[in-house]
C-alpha cells in the first residue's frame, strides 16, 4: 500500500466547539515543532529551520482562523472535515 488516508475529523459543530477543536489541533502542532526546535538547540546548538518556519506558518494560520471564526454569528454551525493523506515516497 503506497497511500493511506486517515479520516481525522468528520462532523458538524457549533462555532464555539469547532474553535476549541481546531485551536487544540493547531496548538499540538505548534507544540510539536517547539519541542523539535528545543531538542535541536540542545543537541546540536542550532535552530531547526524547518520547525522554525512551520511555527510561524501555524501561528499565522491560527490567527487567521480565530479572526474568521470570530466574524461568524455566535450560533453558526460549521461542517468540519479533516483527512490526513500519506503517500510512500
Amino acid at each position: 500500500m503506497e497511500k493511506h488516508v486517515t479520516k481525522l475529523i468528520r462532523g458538524t459543530f457549533r462555532k464555539d466547539k469547532a474553535k476549541v477543536l481546531l485551536l487544540e489541533l493547531l496548538w499540538h502542532k505548534i507544540n510539536y515543532h517547539e519541542k523539535q526546535q528545543f531538542s535541536n538547540k540542545e543537541r546540536f546548538g542550532r535552530d531547526d529551520e524547518h520547525s522554525e518556519k512551520r511555527i510561524h506558518e501555524l501561528v499565522s494560520e491560527k490567527n487567521h482562523l480565530i479572526q474568521w471564526l470570530d466574524s461568524l454569528a455566535e450560533d453558526a454551525e460549521l461542517k468540519v472535515s479533516c483527512d490526513i493523506e500519506m503517500q510512500l515516497e
